[in-house]
């Protein structure tokens, strides 16, 4: 995925996050919104999908792409969370 879709993808999480009122959203509950609008073809392993995009950014120092991020880093795993971002 280039950059410009993820910057595109974040538009649409936020417009999400703000219309849903959401705090601390997983990346298996964006899935559906994101199929709808065409970034993924099917939800797989509940995010997956997503999720490797957060780690290859994570990764490449990038994430400040999809600034609606946070992840909790752990001694194996990573978990992430969506919140709007205040304007």
């Amino acid at each position: 995925m280039n950059q410009s879709e993820i910057v595109k993808m974040g538009y649409t999480i936020q417009d999400y996050l703000i219309k849903n009122n959401l705090v601390d959203v997983k990346p298996k509950d964006l899935m559906p919104v994101l199929i709808e609008k065409g970034f993924f073809k099917n939800d797989y392993k509940y995010g997956l999908h997503l999720r490797n995009v957060l780690r290859e950014l994570d990764e490449k120092n990038m994430l400040y792409l999809l600034p609606q991020v946070r992840v909790e880093r752990k001694e194996k795993n990573r978990y992430w969370f969506f919140n709007a971002v205040e304007i």
